[in-house]
C-alpha cells in the first residue's frame, strides 16, 4: 500500500510539472537581444520527403544576413511526437513560443537556429541531421559547426544520439534540466514509464559509458529546485559516469532554478545563464572566426 501511494505521488508531481508545459509552450525566453524580432525565418523546408513521410523544418538566420557565407547552427531537438506536443500545449514543437523565441535569440547572436516537426523523434532526428549534413551549402550552414539545445523530457533522445550514434554531427550540446537515462540508473524503469504516460516515445537508453562519444563538449544546466521526480538524480548519475570517462563536460547549478526557469523566471541569474549558454556555443563553434 505504501509503495502504491508513493508511486501515485510521483505520478502526480510529474503530471503537475508537465501540465506547466501549457505555460511553457506560450512563454518566451527571459533574455532579450537587439535584432531578435528581425531574424530572417525560412519556414517549411522539407528535410524528409518520400512517399510515406513529409517532415519540415524552420531555420532562423541573423537579421540582415546576406547569405554569402556559411554560419554555425544550433538545432533544438525534440524527443516527443508532435501529436503529444499539441496535447500538452496546443501546438507542435517547432511552433511553441518557447522555442521560436530561443531561435530568435540564437539568430540575434550570429548563428542559425533550426527547429523541426517530428512524428518519430529518434528516426526523424537521424533524418534531419543527415539532410543538414548533406546540404550544408544549400542551407548556408558551416561544416563541423553545429550545436544542440535540449531540455526536460526531450533529453534522452538527444543524448543517446549525441553520445552513441556513429553519424553524430554535433560539436557541442547544451542540456537544460533534463533526464539522463544510463543503464545503471536505479529508477530507470520508473522514468521510462512516466515519460511514456506523458506522450513521449519509449526513451532510448545510453550504452555503457565506456562507449560514449568523447568529442562533444557538453554544458548541463541543473535547476536546484526542480521538482520532477528523479530528474536531478538521473543527472547526477550521468555526470558521475561522464567524469569517470573524462568527457568534456561542464555542470552549472542554479540553486534557486525551477523546471523551465529560462522562460518562467525573469531575473538576472536566469539571464546570465542564458547569456553564458550563447557564449558556450559561440566559443565551441568558433562563431567569430573566419
Amino acid at each position: 500500500m505504501k509503495k502504491s501511494k508513493f508511486g501515485f505521488l510521483i505520478l502526480l508531481l510529474l503530471l503537475v510539472t508537465f501540465c506547466n508545459q501549457m505555460t511553457i509552450g506560450q512563454s518566451v525566453v527571459a533574455l532579450k537581444l537587439p535584432g531578435m524580432e528581425d531574424a530572417i525565418v525560412k519556414k517549411d523546408i522539407p528535410y524528409l520527403n518520400n512517399s510515406a513521410l513529409n517532415r519540415k523544418m524552420d531555420i532562423y538566420y541573423p537579421p540582415k544576413f546576406d547569405f554569402k557565407r556559411n554560419i554555425p547552427a544550433i538545432i533544438f531537438i525534440s524527443g516527443c511526437p508532435d501529436t503529444s506536443m499539441v496535447k500538452l500545449a496546443g501546438n507542435e514543437f517547432r511552433k511553441w513560443s518557447t522555442y521560436t523565441s530561443w531561435c530568435k535569440l540564437v539568430a540575434a547572436s550570429g548563428m542559425a537556429a533550426i527547429v523541426y516537426e517530428t512524428g518519430d523523434p529518434k528516426n526523424d532526428l537521424i533524418a534531419l541531421t543527415e539532410y543538414i549534413n548533406s546540404n550544408l551549402d544549400k542551407l548556408v550552414i558551416k561544416k563541423n559547426s553545429i550545436g544542440a539545445f535540449v531540455c526536460s523530457g526531450h533529453t534522452p533522445n538527444a543524448v543517446s544520439y549525441i553520445l552513441n550514434s556513429p553519424s553524430n554531427i554535433f560539436n557541442c550540446a547544451v542540456l537544460y534540466y533534463g533526464f539522463f537515462l544510463t543503464q545503471d540508473f536505479e529508477y530507470l524503469s520508473t522514468i521510462e514509464g512516466l515519460l511514456i504516460d506523458k506522450g513521449f516515445q519509449k526513451p532510448p537508453i545510453l550504452t555503457d559509458p565506456v562507449n560514449w562519444n568523447k568529442n562533444v563538449s557538453i554544458l548541463i544546466i541543473r535547476a536546484g529546485m526542480d521538482n520532477v521526480p528523479y530528474l536531478n538524480q538521473s543527472m547526477q548519475n550521468f555526470f558521475n559516469n561522464a567524469i569517470e570517462q573524462n568527457l568534456p563536460i561542464t555542470l552549472v547549478n542554479y540553486p534557486q532554478g525551477t523546471h523551465g526557469f529560462d522562460v518562467y523566471t525573469d531575473n538576472e541569474t536566469t539571464k546570465l545563464i542564458i547569456s553564458n549558454t550563447l557564449e558556450f556555443w559561440k566559443q565551441n563553434l568558433k562563431v567569430n572566426s573566419n
